[in-house]
């Protein structure tokens, strides 16, 4: 993924998703604030269904996994590695729905280098 670009996954057609973890790794730069904030956020292409904040953990430059889950947050770090939980409920999300994951206050150069859903998926 590019530079200080949110990731995106969006349920496939023909397919329902219901949601039950989202996980992303970000690798972050020099120069944005010592605990960013990040969101996830749930659009059916036109409305947004949903956001979760999460916390950053740990210093720059350093790695940080984000868990969206039914669970409650928190975040813990370790020098420039940081784990951090952010609250998602339990959703059903419909063929087209995209899940997107930002960070808000960002460096220029932070960037997602993986994220993954869990899902119970149906065909529709």
């Amino acid at each position: 993924m590019a530079a200080n670009t949110p990731f995106a996954l969006t349920v496939p057609g023909q397919r329902v998703w219901i949601l039950l973890s989202v996980v992303g790794t970000l690798s972050r730069a020099v120069g944005g604030t010592p605990n960013r904030a990040l969101r996830l956020t749930i659009t059916d292409g036109t409305n947004t269904i949903m956001a979760s904040p999460a916390a950053d953990a740990g210093t720059e430059p350093g790695t940080l996994t984000c868990t969206w889950s039914n669970a409650q947050p928190s975040a813990v770090s370790s020098g420039g590695t940081g784990v951090t939980l952010g609250p998602l409920p339990q959703i059903t999300l419909l063929p087209g729905y995209t899940i997107t994951g930002q960070v808000v206050n960002g460096a220029a150069a932070d960037q997602w280098t993986r994220a993954v859903v869990w899902v119970d998926e149906t065909a529709t």
